[in-house]
């Protein structure tokens, strides 16, 4: 019995370093595969694709684990509003929409082996970063009259396209520079060690 006991404290904490291993140190906080893997599964059912586990994927999963950690980090430092129970209420109904209602949401759930507690999750982190790209950088991303006028003379937007979808396309562009620049920067700042070495 004791030898059997003894078998069994050793098996535990390997199989749990097996089930849950890190993958990313950012800063004092880290990512694990688990983590990650939830990340890939959530995107994939936002998106209605099938679930893939290649490199790219993987990749791609921990780089916006990562500005998650980051975006957050800065949010709290900052205080940067959060969002509230209901604005996550309205994303995950806005989903249950996608998947036409609470069904078709659970059977969903079901396919890609998550819970609607680990979806609400993502979905609040999601929030976070969006509510954070608000606050911080759209107010900068001001577009003029000339600058609409001066992509029309560069030929840079379709002639069609009404002053105000030119006006809403390059708000965005300039958004996303700014958080570009942003998150590259804050990445320079932080020891970000990838245990994982697929994952760089």
């Amino acid at each position: 019995m004791k030898i059997l006991f003894l078998a069994a404290c050793l098996v535990l904490p390997l199989e749990a370093g097996i089930v849950d291993r890190l993958a990313v140190v950012v800063g004092q906080q880290t990512i694990t595969q688990l983590q990650l893997d939830e990340e890939i599964r959530v995107t994939a059912l936002l998106n209605h694709r099938s679930i893939a586990r290649d490199v790219e994927t993987r990749r791609a999963a921990a780089d916006r684990l990562v500005e998650q950690l980051l975006i957050r980090r800065e949010v709290e430092q900052s205080r940067y509003p959060l969002p509230d129970e209901n604005d996550v209420n309205q994303y995950v109904d806005e989903i249950r929409r996608q998947n036409e209602g609470s069904t078709g949401l659970s059977a969903a759930l079901g396919t890609y082996d998550l819970s609607e507690s680990t979806l609400r999750k993502h979905l609040e982190s999601q929030l976070v970063a969006l509510r954070f790209v608000e606050y911080r950088f759209r107010p900068d991303a001001v577009v003029s009259d000339e600058d609409i006028d001066a992509a029309y003379r560069r030929q840079s937007v379709d002639k069609r396209a009404s002053r105000e979808s030119i006006r809403t396309a390059l708000t965005e562009e300039r958004t996303d520079a700014a958080l570009s620049v942003w998150l590259a920067e804050s990445r320079r700042q932080v020891n970000i060690v990838y245990l994982d070495k697929s994952l760089q």
